[in-house]
């Protein structure tokens, strides 16, 4: 059974920096902006399909 460890690992493995630096501007993260706190790994929607199809028996009381 996969471990929330393991999904914070292969999160971090998949991050994009440069693509999450870009993301943040797009989403408007600034001080007093509507999502303003929120973090971006720089994870393509494709790669994060595949990491919940991969995870998707992690409990839920895990996440």
């Amino acid at each position: 059974m996969p471990s929330m460890v393991q999904l914070r690992a292969a999160l971090k493995r998949r991050a994009s920096p440069a693509k999450a630096k870009t993301l943040a501007t797009f989403f408007k993260t600034g001080s007093g902006q509507y999502a303003q706190g929120d973090k971006f790994l720089g994870i393509p929607v494709p790669a994060q399909r595949v990491l919940a199809r991969s995870f998707c028996a992690l409990p839920l009381k895990d996440i």
